[in-house]
This record gives C-alpha cells, structure tokens and sequence, in this order.
C-alpha cells in the first residue's frame, strides 16, 4: 500500500493544533481508563470473593488488558477514543479511511507498549515533535495518522 497523506502544507488543517489536543486526548483517555479499571476492580473483588479467590488471579490480566481494548474497540468503531472525539481528531490510515479491527489493535498495542517502555515513550514524543505530520512512532509502525476530524 503506497502512503498518502494529506501534506503538511498544502493540506494543513488537517494538522492545525493536533499536537496540542492530542496530548489533551491522551489525559481525557488517562482518565476514562482509570474509572474503567476502577469498575474492573470492583467486579474483580465481588468475583474474587464469591469463587473464595480463584477470581482475583483473572483480575491480574483484566487489568492489563483494559485499556488496550478500550482503545481498540473506540479506534476500530469511531477512528478516534472518547478523549480524541472530545479534541476533535480522528486516527486514519494511508488511504485517508478508518481503521479496520487488525490495524487498530496492532496501533493501541504499539502505543500500549510504549507507554511501558519510557525510553521508546520519550523517543515516540520526541518523533512527534519534529514530524512534519506529528506521527507518533506507533502511527509510524502502522502507517496511520492523526488529523483535524473531517466534515462528513
């Protein structure tokens, strides 16, 4: 698949101020997150207590895994998470269109792993900073980028 973005200059409303409300998603995401892990936990104690312990191993990787399947399911059903939405930007791949299910859970697992990978964190942010698209290292790996969300 040959890459073809919208370019940074001659199509730059699709980039004004995506960096900026990007990082703004990230922290309304953050927070969306947490209150999922927090009903996660919730039901994980009840489980937990009722199968006399059993339940709490399952809480472990339910954890581990809430995130990434919020932003799979958000990315593959609207191209963009709650926070994303709220900030008016949306995640497309080369072809300008939504992501399908493969490539959506490939980016949130990419974007998963650095967020637990402080050196490659720091290295994506950097990417970003500098790219004239303001991809992030994940969008670099799954050939996607984030953009001003179109008028349909």
């Amino acid at each position: 698949m040959s890459v073809s973005f919208p370019d940074p200059v001659s199509d730059s409303q699709f980039y004004h101020g995506v960096r900026a409300r990007r990082v703004a998603a990230f922290f309304v995401d953050l927070l969306v997150v947490v209150v999922l892990l927090i009903g996660v936990i919730m039901i994980g104690a009840v489980v937990g207590v009722i199968t006399a312990g059993i339940g709490f191993v399952l809480l472990i990787p339910a954890i581990a895994v809430t995130g990434l399947v919020y932003r799979t399911t958000m990315v593959m059903e609207r191209s963009a998470t709650l926070g994303m939405m709220l900030m008016g930007i949306e995640l497309r791949d080369a072809r300008g269109s939504r992501l399908d299910g493969s490539t959506a859970f490939i980016h949130a697992l990419a974007f998963t792993a650095t967020l637990y990978l402080p050196p490659v964190l720091i290295a994506s942010v950097g990417w970003a900073a500098i790219n004239p698209r303001g991809q992030t290292i994940p969008d670099a790996l799954c050939q996607t980028v984030m953009i001003n969300r179109p008028e349909d």
